[in-house]
C-alpha cells in the first residue's frame, strides 16, 4: 500500500486550511504506487464535493520541490493533461505535511490502461513530445539522478544477485551505455516514468499523466525508448512492432526525431531496461521486490 506515512483527521484539516477548498469529508489512501503515501481527499464547498489526491512525497528533498511544482504549473498551462498542484491563500504550491514535500492535486478521471491498442499508443507518443516541448519553458532543472555513475556503482553492487547471464548482460549493457553517452543528442525535461499506470484514459482518449518524480534533464530519447519499452512489451519482454511504430509515428507528428535517434532507439531501449532492473533489484530482495525485475530482464533479453 502506498501509504507510508500516516496521520490523524485533525491534522490534515489544519493542513487543508492553507487552501480554502472546503471542508474535509473524507479521506482513503491510494493502493497502487510503490514511493510515496498517496491519498484521495473529498472537499464540500457550498454543497458542492470536489475530488483531490494528497501526495506526500517519501524520497525528495525539500530544495528539489520546486522544481516539480513549476514543471507541472507550466505543463498544465501548456495543455498537456497533469494535475498542476493547487496553490495555498498565499501562493504557494509547494507545501510540507507531517515535515515532508507534499501536494495537492486535483484528481484526474480515467483508468490505466490494461490492455494497450494502437491508438492508445499513438496517443501517449504524442503528448510524450507535447510534454517536451512544454517542458522547455521550465527554468529550473534537475539533473539525472540515474546517470552512468549510477549505474555502474548499482550494477557493481547488486549483479551477483543474478544469473551469470544475466550478469553479463547488464555489463554488455553498461558498456553500450558508455558508448552512447557521449551522443550529441537532443535534451530536455524528460517524465522518466511514463509507464501505463502513469497514465489515464476514458476509453482511447487520454485524459492524464501522472507521477513526475523521476522528471529530470535527459536525452528526449531515453524517454521515448522507456516509454516503449512499457507500452510495447508483452508478457514475455518482446516488443510488438506495430504498437511501437505507432507510438512512435504519435511522437514524430510533433516532433520528429534525428537520424542519430532513430540509429540510437534500440540502444536507449537496452539502457532503459537496464535502469528498471537496478531501481526494483534496490527496492527489495527475493520475494521482497516491490516491483519484480525480472520484468525488465525479460525486455532486456529480448532487445539483445
Amino acid at each position: 500500500m502506498a501509504a507510508f506515512t500516516s496521520f490523524s483527521e485533525s491534522a490534515l484539516s489544519r493542513y487543508l486550511c492553507m487552501f480554502e477548498l472546503g471542508e474535509l469529508v473524507s479521506c482513503s489512501p491510494i493502493a497502487a504506487g510503490i514511493e510515496n503515501s498517496n491519498y484521495f481527499v473529498n472537499l464540500q464547498a457550498d454543497d458542492v464535493i470536489s475530488e483531490y489526491v494528497l501526495t506526500i512525497n517519501e524520497g525528495l528533498s525539500f530544495k528539489e520541490a520546486p522544481f516539480f511544482s513549476q514543471l507541472l504549473s507550466q505543463l498544465a498551462r501548456a495543455g498537456i493533461p497533469v494535475p498542476a498542484p493547487k496553490r495555498t491563500l498565499d501562493g504557494m504550491s509547494s507545501t510540507i505535511f507531517c515535515g515532508k514535500p507534499t501536494w495537492l492535486f486535483p484528481k484526474l478521471a480515467g483508468a490505466h490502461p490494461q490492455i494497450v491498442n494502437y491508438q492508445q499508443c499513438h496517443q501517449i507518443g504524442q503528448a510524450l513530445a507535447n510534454l517536451h516541448a512544454a517542458a522547455s519553458g521550465v527554468s529550473l532543472t534537475r539533473s539525472n539522478p540515474y546517470d552512468l555513475a549510477w549505474a555502474t556503482a548499482t550494477v557493481d553492487q547488486l549483479s551477483s544477485r543474478l544469473a551469470i547471464a544475466d550478469q553479463q548482460l547488464l555489463r554488455t549493457i553498461l558498456a553500450e551505455h558508455r558508448e552512447i553517452e557521449h551522443l550529441d543528442l537532443p535534451t530536455g525535461i524528460v517524465h522518466g516514468d511514463l509507464f501505463r499506470d502513469n497514465a489515464l484514459f476514458i476509453d482511447d482518449t487520454l485524459t492524464g499523466i501522472i507521477d513526475f518524480y523521476h522528471a529530470c534533464q535527459d536525452n528526449l530519447i531515453q524517454d521515448l525508448a522507456i516509454t516503449v519499452n512499457d507500452w510495447c512489451s508483452d508478457s514475455n519482454g518482446q516488443i510488438d512492432s506495430r504498437r511501437k511504430h505507432s507510438l512512435i509515428e504519435g511522437y514524430e507528428s510533433v516532433r520528429p526525431l534525428t537520424s542519430e535517434e532513430r540509429e540510437a532507439l534500440t540502444s536507449f531501449q537496452r539502457v532503459g531496461a537496464l535502469r528498471f532492473i537496478l531501481t526494483r533489484l534496490l527496492s527489495g530482495e527475493g520475494d521482497a521486490y516491490l516491483k519484480d525485475p525480472e520484468e525488465f530482464l525479460r525486455i532486456a533479453r529480448q532487445l539483445g
